[in-house]
């Protein structure tokens, strides 16, 4: 598994990694034109997501790693947001079905400015 880190800051690291998917079918059961999926073992199929993890929760993942001989950094990051969605869907009685709609990308952005901090009473007084 390919995995790589970014500098982002001082406080929080870029982490690139891969998640699994599954494996698209066609009409035949065949995959790309491929032999039918029954009659072979095939790998889940990944894709690569970015994500910002705090400094100290990536440092902590690396020190678990390899402390546990748990294998690579990205098969714990799978491994835990398995468990995690997996205790989600329990929680919701059964798995989420699938989107409506895509979902955004990155992070949220404002497009206002943020209110301004109010002022005390005596100091609204001093102006008027």
């Amino acid at each position: 598994m390919n995995n790589r880190l970014l500098r982002h800051n001082h406080n929080e690291a870029l982490m690139l990694t891969t998640l699994e998917l599954p494996l698209p079918k066609t009409v035949n059961g065949a995959v790309n034109g491929s032999a039918p999926s029954a009659l072979r073992i095939s790998k889940p199929r990944k894709q690569r997501v970015t994500i910002t993890l705090p400094l100290t929760l990536l440092e902590r993942l690396r020190n678990a790693v390899y402390w546990t001989g748990h294998g690579p950094l990205a098969c714990l990051i799978s491994d835990a947001l398995d468990n995690a969605v997996t205790q989600m869907e329990k929680d919701n009685g059964q798995a989420f079905p699938p989107r409506l709609a895509p979902l955004k990308r990155g992070r949220p952005r404002t497009k206002s400015r943020p209110a301004p901090f109010p002022l005390p009473s005596n100091a609204i007084d001093r102006i008027q």
